[in-house]
């Protein structure tokens, strides 16, 4: 007798080694976990106003009704004292739902804080945070995205009224996918080409007012409007912005960093790096590191939990089941290989997030005693992060629908919509192939500075690029960890990681090399994002690493290393031409399918705990929203009840259009014979 769905997923999970919840402790953040808890339950006392599972049946203008709905409630829960403004986020990212009130809080507020004078932040902070005031940050433009010193937009400050002049002067210049601007901001953060007696002093951001507070109409000179339907993110009013000259104050210009005064001298503080923006961006995109990491658990919880439970043919599998059962999905090879690597690089994401967001804590503690020295290399990290992190994660989303089959192509699966929400996370705050470039310019700066004979800041990039290039170049000798057996290697993972970066280092040498040969920065590009990646793949593997030495249960320490060991052979694996590349000569095709061996066996035997695992990582019900990977492991019975709560199902509404629809297209059909005339003789 097949065992039923539910008993299938205990019994998957009666194979646990370790304490699922020691695991959850030290693999999500504490901040985390206990936010998560907190607002789940807050979250879990209002179904009526929370309920996210009929978001699939709802038009665009009801979905943004309904996240309307609920960010109003939010906003109430905060001002109670409920929830933190911190908090709401995690509850939109519980309900994945990214409402229009959204980029008030993500940019709007933060770029005030963190470039307003005292002055200007009780004039715009503070109503701000009271929501007495709606924003959005209006940076792209329909013309222009990555390049942000080419935007068209202008500030020219009139000095006759003491006013600044923001205009956009062609249709080019007009802002484009603004978030919370389509129907919802009242003021805009307008970045633009800030203009003094004639002089372009580059993008700057200054406050315009677009709508009025009273009636919400747009203000004389605004054209604002949303952009209609999208691949995803349908929730927010992502809209299009053009000013017809449209008069400001000056005050409204954000002058922390740089001041116009009346008689238009322009200033900027002595004592300020021009890159301190960095710190924002910098912050933004730990953000988006951490945010990944549980992107990518709602993925990994749904596609494993199902394939635990889901059976497809008996017999073919090469474990034994009871006389006449089929074979759990996940246990062919086919589907392990898909999903088991995933697992590894999401464990990998919690505990780099942890470490990431230590070294940024450190980073600014420096930064605000006046030490830029972290600045770029921080910089150059957390832009290789992003695109690692982002890119795994909205990849391996598509990566688990696929493993799910064709149930992965219903709604019910909790995988498409999810997927087009979170997509947006691999081109917004830099698109990857872009910040790939900015990565790849530090590291080749690294090695023009050793090759000059200058000394360079001590940092984790600065030290693995010295240890494998002295001088700036690769030595006669490869290191020890590419003659080393690979079973050896296995176990060695201080070796693993002096690997990946003797790859990078290369990698970094070796591009350094043909450009200063004469190869072009166009030419290089496709090199440069190998380059970024290596580089993260080391990065991510240390970061792993080094949270793992703080581990206080050693009873977990075995999963941790498999998963470890097998994100190292995945690396490898996937970058075979890298290893055949690397100097000296190490790697052969003898030793790559050694490796293809090795990761298949630690696939198989992370296989054997993978439900604990995605157990641990925490993805309750509620954020999983899926009838394929409900936690009891009732899913058939789940997926049925709800195709039956579709509007064309319910007995209310269905019996409704059903009739209307016999009426006027199946009865036509049906009688089309019976309807006919007889001709006439």
């Amino acid at each position: 007798m097949t065992p039923s769905t539910a008993a299938t997923l205990e019994a998957e999970r009666a194979k646990a080694k370790f304490s699922v919840s020691k695991m959850n402790e030290f693999i999500v953040d504490p901040e985390m976990r206990q936010q998560l808890i907190k607002v789940e339950k807050v979250l879990a006392a209002e179904p009526s106003t929370f309920d996210v599972r009929q978001v699939y049946f709802m038009s665009r203008t009801e979905k943004m009704d309904h996240a309307l709905k609920i960010g109003k409630r939010l906003i109430e829960l905060m001002k109670m004292g409920k929830i933190t403004a911190e908090e709401i986020s995690v509850a939109d990212m519980i309900l994945d739902i990214n409402g229009p009130f959204g980029l008030h809080r993500a940019m709007f507020i933060p770029t005030l804080q963190n470039q307003a004078t005292e002055e200007q932040q009780k004039l715009f902070l503070e109503p701000a945070l009271n929501y007495e005031i709606l924003g959005c940050y209006a940076q792209t433009e329909i013309g222009h995205g990555s390049n942000v010193q080419g935007l068209e937009t202008t500030c020219t400050y009139i000095r006759e009224t003491d006013e600044f002049e923001v205009h956009s002067p062609s249709i080019s210049a007009c802002k484009w996918w603004i978030g919370s601007l389509g129907v919802t901001a009242t003021h805009a953060m307008v970045m633009a080409q800030l203009i003094v007696d004639g002089k372009r002093l580059g993008p700057n951001p200054v406050v315009v007012p677009i709508r009025s507070t009273a009636d919400h109409q747009p203000l004389p000179g605004v054209t604002v409007g949303d952009l209609g339907p999208k691949f995803g993110f349908n929730t927010m009013d992502n809209g299009f912005l053009l000013l017809d000259r449209v008069r400001v104050p000056r005050i409204n210009l954000l002058q922390r960093y740089i001041t116009v005064t009346r008689e238009g001298k322009v200033s900027r503080p002595k004592n300020v790096d021009p890159k301190v923006s960095y710190g924002t961006m910098v912050f933004v995109r730990t953000q988006i590191v951490r945010n990944m990491s549980q992107t990518l658990a709602k993925a990994t919880t749904t596609a494993i939990r199902y394939t635990a439970m889901r059976r497809q043919f008996a017999g073919k599998a090469d474990k034994q089941q009871a006389q006449g059962a089929e074979s759990p999905v996940l246990d062919y090879a086919m589907v392990q290989y898909r999903l088991i690597p995933l697992l590894a690089q999401n464990y990998a994401m919690f505990a780099t997030s942890q470490a990431f967001a230590a070294h940024y804590a450190e980073c600014m503690e420096a930064l605000n005693k006046g030490d830029f020295g972290p600045l770029k290399e921080l910089h150059a990290t957390a832009c290789g992060l992003k695109r690692w992190t982002s890119d795994r994660a909205i990849h391996g989303i598509d990566t688990c629908r696929h493993a799910c089959g064709g149930h992965g192509f219903s709604q019910f699966s909790g995988l498409n919509e999810f997927f087009g929400n979170q997509y947006p996370n691999i081109i917004w705050e830099g698109d990857n192939y872009v910040l790939s470039q900015q990565t790849a310019r530090f590291l080749l700066k690294q090695v023009q500075s050793l090759r000059a004979g200058r000394r360079l800041a001590d940092n984790q990039t600065a030290r693995y690029l010295q240890r494998h290039l002295p001088g700036g170049q690769l030595p006669e000798a490869a290191p020890a960890c590419t003659r080393m057996p690979l079973e050896q290697l296995a176990a060695d993972f201080d070796a693993q990681l002096d690997l990946l970066a003797f790859r990078a280092a290369s990698m970094c040498a070796q591009l350094a090399d043909r450009m200063q040969g004469g190869r072009s920065w166009n030419r290089s590009l496709v090199d440069m994002q190998r380059l970024c990646d290596a580089h993260s793949d080391y990065i991510v593997a240390s970061y792993f690493r080094r949270h793992i030495q703080t581990l206080q249960e050693p009873h977990l320490l075995e999963q941790l290393n498999k998963l470890s060991a097998l994100l190292f052979f995945y690396v490898l694996e996937q970058h075979p031409a890298d290893l055949l590349r690397l100097p000296r000569g190490r790697f052969d095709a003898e030793k790559v399918a050694e490796v293809e061996k090795l990761l298949a066996r630690l696939i198989e035997e992370v296989r054997e705990q993978a439900v604990p695992l995605v157990d641990a990582l925490g993805v309750s019900d509620m954020r999983l929203n899926s009838a394929l990977a409900r936690s009891d492991g009732k899913i058939y019975e789940s997926y049925l009840q709800w195709a039956m709560e579709d509007p064309l199902n319910r007995e209310d509404t269905g019996d409704q259009i059903r009739r209307e629809w016999f009426s006027k297209y199946y009865k036509p059909v049906l009688h089309a014979a019976k309807n006919k005339t007889q001709p006439r003789l």
